[in-house]
């Protein structure tokens, strides 16, 4: 099965993992956060990113979803994307961690198209007809 990895600014992983635990009503074991704060040593964090990677990897794929492009986040978890084994989306959203871990036993590929869908498909501007 497909496992998930949030690497964010401060909290924002977190925060995004407690909301897909309420909406599921249960701690999900395969997504995990690491945090990106101004004071840590990168080259930790890095380590660290790598550990968790090797260690939640089932042999279908890591999902690695971060906030946005360019940022320091972003451009730590270039390093580590592999085809067809390590992917990195960027934007994160709580409508692509819920399609992504409602996705079970499908290929990487298929979970990642369909997040990019979800994301893009949940932003827009609300009327009151809606």
């Amino acid at each position: 099965m497909v496992r998930y990895l949030l690497v964010t600014h401060g909290e924002i992983g977190q925060a995004l993992a407690e909301c897909a635990y309420q909406i599921f009503n249960k701690k999900i074991d395969r997504l995990e956060c690491i945090s990106i704060n101004p004071i840590d040593d990168i080259d930790k964090k890095k380590y660290l990113i790598s550990q968790t990677i090797n260690r939640i990897d089932s042999g279908d794929g890591v999902i690695i979803f971060t906030d946005i492009i360019g940022a320091t986040p972003c451009n730590i978890l270039k390093e580590f994307i592999v085809e067809n084994k390590v992917s990195v989306l960027t934007g994160v959203n709580l409508a692509m961690i819920i399609k992504a871990l409602s996705s079970k036993n499908k290929p990487l590929e298929s979970i990642i198209q369909e997040s990019l869908d979800s994301a893009l498909d949940n932003i827009l501007k609300v009327s009151q007809d809606d």
